[in-house]
């Protein structure tokens, strides 16, 4: 009986270690598929649950990308609102108030967390996602699961779920807050992603104020 499961722990452990490294293996190759095949433009749409609300909040617009760096978030509904990365450093541009803000970006905070997981995920920043999230990896021939916490738990993120289908870009992410509220971005291609580099480059100056 000892021997049966000594022999039925060590078959587990193996097929763990083998799981572990197939869904390391597979990111490598999203992440190095996502590289190669660049998305400039792609639409949003967002949907908000809250506790202090009792329906939920809904945006949409589009994300713009510009590699390494360079990223655009353009809100169009319910009112424009723009922000931003580049580098280690976030932007926020509401045109209606005339507010800007400019802050370091850091992974768990509330406001730069959607930013920080659209920068990695549109510039296939593999190593970014790794510095700031503990990754558990899933894939199947259909699509892919990508399971994000945060290393440091000093603020209100709980965890972070991105899917796609297999070898493509995300086209869902779910950011649950420690508090229960929580958002979903839907994503898809845009077909006007012809002219987004003239476009990123115009948003990224508004965005600071030149």
């Amino acid at each position: 009986m000892r021997i049966t499961k000594k022999v039925f722990s060590g078959i587990t452990l193996y097929l763990m270690a083998i799981g572990s490294v197939y869904a390391e293996d597979s990111l490598l190759k999203l992440m190095q598929k996502l590289k190669s095949e660049p998305t400039p433009r792609v639409a949003y749409q967002e949907t908000r649950n809250l506790k202090l609300m009792t329906e939920p909040w809904h945006g949409n617009g589009y994300l713009y990308s510009l590699p390494p760096e360079l990223m655009v978030l353009e809100q169009l509904k319910p009112e424009r609102v723009l922000m931003g990365v580049k580098g280690d450093k976030a932007f926020y541009f509401d045109p209606g108030k005339n507010e800007r803000h400019q802050t370091d970006l850091v992974g768990d905070n509330e406001l730069n967390v959607p930013l920080t997981v659209f920068k990695a995920l549109v510039n296939a920043d593999e190593a970014l996602l790794r510095s700031l999230y503990q990754i558990d990896f899933t894939s199947s021939p259909q699509d892919w699961l990508m399971e994000l916490k945060p290393k440091q738990k000093t603020g209100s993120v709980s965890k972070i779920i991105v899917s796609g289908q297999s070898g493509q870009q995300a086209n869902k992410i779910y950011i649950l807050m420690e508090d229960g509220d929580s958002s979903e971005f839907n994503i898809q291609k845009d077909d006007g992603a012809g002219k987004s580099s003239g476009n990123i480059t115009r948003l990224y100056t508004e965005l600071l104020g030149e």
